[in-house]
């Protein structure tokens, strides 16, 4: 089932047959096969299942009755939530939907609604180093999003979870932490503030608040603890007492998961948590590691898709560090045993020998005081025992937290692409203080504030003596946040890392894994070969010069839906071309796309931005990258574009017919000084380096373009970015002449409301034998430029070629131009 996640395309339902076929027949005979076509299988019918009855049939504008199944986010009077489809038919899976709402009524966990929505495909932007949103979507069994035009309350009966949540509501507002107790207790991670998920993500400290498999071990580890010392008073010889303490200590971690809402990662925690506890209690004997399989078997089985969430490696990755420290730390100790039995055994010996020789000479021994020996010898003892066992934990919790804090650095590092050196001691303080203190006082501060319900009194007093008891998880809280709160001054808050670079650190974990376990130096050497590229890597960060460059250049149309924003490459060194667009406060695709493929590409130093345009679509993204590159040359016609800040003016740049060298590359720049409206007078770029050409033509429409042409200002391009998206108002057949691309890539987004490209266009350039590209279909294209030719490479074909990556199309309704 993990192997699914590499294939590119998954079975369809027809061949089900023929691989149950195959999948009994190798079973006996080679065991692996069968047990990789059965679970691709497996993973095959389970997205079948719940795409059968949604991919091209959900009409753009859907009714449909569903309950609401978590909240997301507010953002202003907008509302984010998620909700199971209620169907009629059987599905094996409840397929769910990503909803948003402008001014909702309230809104709660459990309401079942009669929806009235506009739906739209969850096919979004791919990029290098971006967020990948479909497979996040995919993760949580999301087959669509849409947006509420009209609903009807149906039913809604409070649920348990509900009711505690509003009881302790009034008592959690009035502590000064209360918003991340809130996360603690109940996953409800709504009332952290933009400030504190930075804080979070610069401090690597986000799992500490969101609910998953340190929390239902610490829960399960507590009351385990209160049971187990409950039940001394029921002295037994047998494993009832041992049994019925972990019975009732998985029934209190179940409970947690329930008012955490069991979500996604809460559950995924919860299966692993209870299988290991069940193998733990029907065979006491089986290894740990068979344990963690049975765990991942059981997960997968359940949920097929957790694999495809991060959250999921971090946990196993986290449990396999736990155990193999464990291990070792046995092992070592059964070898430190066996040398101080030897040394023993070798002392007795000598300690015969030297009293046989004493018998021998007749020398008279001086016995010792026998009376206090005893006495004294139990005091001895017990101190050893006591102080070995404190540093033996300590030394244990050492040993698992240091290599937790740097293995999941690294697996962060990989899945990410970010990693924070502060993170790992800020871990180390930070994981014990939340197991030992933070969330046990949490709980028990639950526990007693829930028994507190079942007590008759007023609500002000029921809060009053609620709050007292909360208020030791409070003051817990404080030095966690007074060390996050320092972060935003801290160097190397997060550093971000290449794909080069992550490849590179994938290959040497592999290649150090393999040569512990190589039979001989021939295969040490042969596994070795995978740490080259880090140590290649290293050395040309380390000793090559900055401004030495690689002889290819590269082109990157980023995938900024229903916009523009292309990067051109020369080693560490990039120069942009419009910035995607920006809606409200809190969205810019500069954030999610353009600055993580900087980040994934490695571009320390982005020397120029070209504004064709003052279009959102075009212009948008412009404030936050100059936030992240306060440094870079804006080369713009707007006036606007030229200040930094309402303070800092910057000097003039203007897109005017100029050309000039950027690196051994060529940049020329037109503009038609004539045009009346904005999409006109965009600023048009040629790149060339003598072999290749690029045109850049932003939303040039036909009288531009019939300036250009007869000015003889056009020349022919190999790679033409097709003017205003592919709309009619542009390229004509006289501009495609002059131009004469052999491809030519239109910058739209997926199923996007105006219907871009336009059919007749894309028409028009295939009658010139041009090939089409489209970004909104392909993802983030790239075009690797050598001295005598080109590669173009697309993401969900080329780069990541795998089945979540696909497109899922359905229903698209068209907006006039």
């Amino acid at each position: 089932m993990l192997f699914s996640n590499l294939l590119p395309s998954l079975l369809p339902i027809w061949m089900a047959s023929f691989i149950l076929i195959v999948v009994l027949s190798t079973f006996i005979k080679w065991p692996f096969i069968s047990g990789a076509l059965c679970g691709v299988m497996l993973v095959s019918f389970c997205f079948n299942s719940l795409f059968s009855s949604h991919e091209s049939e959900i009409p753009v504008q859907k009714q449909f009755k569903a309950e609401i199944v978590s909240l997301v986010s507010t953002n202003s009077d907008w509302i984010s939530f998620d909700i199971r489809v209620i169907s009629e038919q059987y599905e094996f899976y409840h397929s769910n939907y990503r909803l948003t709402w402008q001014q909702p009524p309230e809104v709660k966990v459990g309401q079942v609604w009669i929806f009235t929505a506009r739906m739209k495909p969850i096919t979004s932007p791919l990029n290098q180093g971006g967020f990948n949103q479909q497979k996040y979507f995919l993760s949580r069994h999301i087959v669509a999003k849409g947006r509420v035009k009209q609903a009807e309350l149906l039913d809604y009966n409070t649920p348990l979870r509900q009711l505690i949540i509003n009881k302790m509501d009034p008592i959690l507002q009035t502590r000064s932490n209360g918003a991340i107790l809130k996360a603690l207790l109940f996953g409800d991670k709504s009332n952290l503030t933009p400030t504190q998920w930075q804080q979070l993500r610069q401090t690597g400290t986000g799992h500490l608040v969101a609910i998953s498999g340190l929390h239902l071990s610490v829960v399960f580890g507590l009351f385990w603890f209160i049971f187990r010392s409950g039940l001394q008073i029921f002295p037994s010889f047998s494993r009832r007492n041992l049994l019925i303490a972990m019975v009732l200590a998985a029934l209190m971690a179940t409970g947690y998961g329930y008012l955490a809402g069991f979500a996604i990662a809460t559950q995924r925690a919860l299966i692993m948590l209870l299988i290991l506890i069940v193998l733990t209690m029907v065979n006491q004997y089986s290894s740990p590691w068979q344990r963690l399989i049975w765990a991942l078997f059981a997960v997968l089985l359940i949920d097929p898709f957790a694999s495809l969430s991060a959250g999921f490696w971090l946990s196993f990755s986290a449990l396999a560090i736990i155990l193999f420290t464990l291990e070792y730390s046995v092992a070592k100790a059964k070898i430190n045993r066996s040398d101080s039995e030897s040394t023993f055994n070798n002392s007795k010996n000598e300690l015969e020998i030297s009293h046989n020789e004493i018998e021998f000479t007749g020398t008279q021994v001086i016995e010792p005081n026998v009376q206090n020996l005893p006495f004294l010898e139990r005091l001895v003892s017990k101190y050893q025992d006591y102080k070995n066992k404190l540093i033996g934990f300590w030394v244990g919790f050492w040993s698992i937290q240091w290599r937790l804090a740097i293995g999941l650095g690294l697996m962060q590092a990989i899945l990410f692409g970010t990693i924070s050196i502060n993170s790992i001691w800020v871990n180390l303080l930070m994981v014990p203080w939340f197991s030992i203190v933070v969330i046990p006082l949490s709980i028990i501060a639950l526990v007693l504030n829930l028994c507190l319900m079942f007590i008759p009194m007023t609500d002000e007093l029921r809060v009053f003596f609620g709050e007292k008891l909360m208020s030791f998880a409070d003051v817990a809280l404080t030095p966690f946040q007074l060390l996050i709160s320092g972060s935003d001054h801290w160097p190397m808050s997060l550093i971000h890392l290449s794909d080069k670079l992550v490849i590179s650190i994938m290959l040497f974990i592999l290649g150090i894994f393999l040569m512990m376990w190589a039979v001989n130096t021939l295969w040490r050497l042969a596994v070795g070969v995978l740490c080259i590229p880090l140590i290649l890597y290293s050395w040309a960060a380390f000793y090559s010069s900055p401004s030495q460059l690689v002889p290819s250049w590269q082109v990157h149309v980023l995938d900024v839906g229903q916009g523009m924003a292309v990067l051109v490459q020369q080693g560490n060194r990039g120069l942009l071309y419009d910035t995607g667009a920006a809606y409200g406060d809190n969205f810019s695709y500069a954030d999610r796309v353009i600055i993580p493929a900087l980040n994934a590409k490695g571009i320390s130093k982005l020397d120029y931005i070209i504004i064709s345009h003052d279009d959102n679509d075009h212009a948008g993204g412009l404030d936050a990258l100059m936030r992240q590159y306060p440094n870079t040359q804006i080369i713009s016609d707007s006036a606007a574009h030229h200040f930094s800040s309402p303070l800092e003016e910057r000097s003039q740049n203007p897109c005017t017919n100029r050309q000039f060298d950027w690196h051994g590359v060529t940049l020329r720049l037109a503009i038609n000084p004539t045009a009346k409206n904005d999409n006109n007078r965009s600023c048009i770029a040629f790149i060339t380096d003598g072999q290749h050409q690029v045109l850049l033509a932003g939303d040039i429409e036909k009288n531009s373009e019939r300036y250009f042409t007869n000015n003889n200002m056009l020349s022919r391009s190999d790679i033409l970015l097709a003017p205003h998206h592919g709309s009619r108002t542009s390229s004509t057949l006289a501009f495609i002449d002059a131009v004469s691309p052999q491809h030519v890539i239109f910058t739209a987004g997926f199923a996007n409301q105006y219907g871009f490209p336009k059919n007749d266009v894309v028409e028009r350039y295939k009658m010139k034998g041009v090939e089409t590209l489209v970004s909104g279909n392909s993802g983030q294209i790239s075009i690797d430029f050598e001295p005598s030719t080109y590669t173009i490479r697309q993401y969900r074909s080329d780069i990541a070629p795998f089945w979540y990556n696909k497109v899922f199309r359905f229903g698209e309704k068209v907006k006039a131009e």
